[in-house]
């Protein structure tokens, strides 16, 4: 099953609307280094749906995409390090830890008492922003040349395939509540979309 070319490419006109929207209602565009925690998590959350609609709309793309990809090269043997030279490894970033007890002076938002097990929020004033904006600029990047995704996650589809990996698998759409109703829409057939063409590409497949 293949979508119709003009409903991928309206898609992703909505989708860069919408993030063009973001951007301009928290004014991101001057890239400030700290806003207000509300409301970069309301933006985070815009986002979050805005990502997800791009990326079932690419891979709608790539389902459609009829490419042969030559097979992958074998690549060549390093060649080993010269007597008395050692390789330096640093160490990788530590993933946090989860705070068994949260700082003390900070608000436990776990109901009208206060409740020092709680989940913290961290102290309260504005928050950096430096993430949220690394993704808006990312999704930026696939929007301007959302084919050349579309062809990256075709070869990556035809690789789960041709190991037997299972179909992936397209969730429920999220609530539109914060959405326009253009994306709103999108959002919601996109899913049935979605999971009638992986079926018919495993299918064939197999």
């Amino acid at each position: 099953m293949s979508v119709d070319r003009s409903f991928l490419s309206m898609g992703l006109e909505v989708a860069e609307r919408a993030l063009t929207d973001l951007v301009a209602r928290d004014n991101l565009h001057l890239r400030p280094e700290k806003m207000p925690r509300t409301r970069r998590g309301k933006a985070n959350g815009r986002l979050k749906q805005i990502e997800q609609i791009v990326r079932r709309l690419l891979t709608l793309m790539a389902l459609s995409l009829h490419i042969v990809f030559a097979p992958p090269r074998k690549r060549a043997q390093a060649p080993g390090l010269p007597e008395g030279v050692e390789l330096v490894t640093f160490p990788a970033v530590a993933d946090p830890c989860f705070a068994l007890l949260p700082r003390a002076g900070g608000p436990f938002p776990s109901g009208p008492v206060m409740d020092t097990f709680g989940t913290s929020y961290g102290p309260q004033g504005p928050v950096p922003t430096a993430r949220l904006l690394a993704r808006i600029r990312a999704i930026r990047r696939v929007l301007k040349s959302p084919d050349s995704a579309a062809k990256r996650l075709a070869h990556s589809l035809q690789r789960l395939k041709a190991s037997g990996e299972p179909r992936p698998m397209a969730g429920h759409a999220h609530s539109a509540f914060r959405l326009s109703p253009e994306l709103g829409a999108l959002s919601t057939a996109l899913p049935g979309l979605l999971t009638a063409s992986l079926e018919a590409t495993w299918e064939e497949s197999g």
